[in-house]
């Protein structure tokens, strides 16, 4: 197996809002919109998953099980979570809790 090699433009880049969900400070200067071709952030948008995969399979189980109340408590924390967490959550769900 080849492994992919990701570039950045800066290693501010790792920090950045506009690249990841859990990036610290939003890197304006650098951005695409202000005329940076080399802004990772243009083409890729990195969030984390794991937990989404978690939630959709433990709303899985729950609904195996019809417990109702469960599946709301998490159904709930699913709805408070970013809109690319909840696109991978349902992408999870709708997969019966596969990748």
């Amino acid at each position: 197996m080849t492994k992919e090699f990701f570039a950045l433009y800066s290693a501010d880049c790792l920090q950045c809002k506009h690249l990841s969900e859990t990036g610290t400070t939003a890197y304006v200067d650098c951005h695409h919109t202000k005329g940076n071709t080399q802004c990772p952030a243009s083409e890729v948008r990195f969030v984390i998953v794991g937990e989404a995969l978690d939630y959709a399979r433990r709303v899985l189980a729950a609904r195996d099980k019809r417990h109702a109340k469960t599946e709301a408590r998490l159904m709930r924390h699913v709805g408070e979570q970013s809109v690319a967490f909840k696109d991978r959550f349902y992408l999870y769900l709708e997969n019966g809790g596969q990748l």
